[in-house]
């Protein structure tokens, strides 16, 4: 069994009732109702082209690609062992 990447979408939007068009492109992780915006996942294969579908809807201010999926997550290498550390 493959496991797909996938990439998270942060979307500003202006109307909540027209959300219901963005549940189409991808699933919905998190929606704030009162700061009017949302995360999408949606395969990372497809993120780019889905982020210019959700661009030209009207009712969305402003969206970009999360960069939380690009960010270093383990940093045991960066960790050296001293003499205190052996006590």
């Amino acid at each position: 069994m493959e496991i797909t990447e996938r990439q998270s979408i942060v979307i500003f939007f202006s109307h909540l009732k027209k959300v219901t068009a963005l549940k189409k492109l991808g699933d919905i992780n998190y929606l704030s109702k009162e700061m009017h915006y949302l995360i999408l996942y949606v395969n990372r294969a497809d993120a780019a082209e889905t982020l210019k579908k959700i661009r030209s809807f009207n009712f969305v201010r402003t969206a970009y690609i999360s960069p939380r999926a690009d960010l270093r997550v383990n940093y045991d290498e960066d960790y050296t062992i001293t003499e205190e550390d052996e006590q």
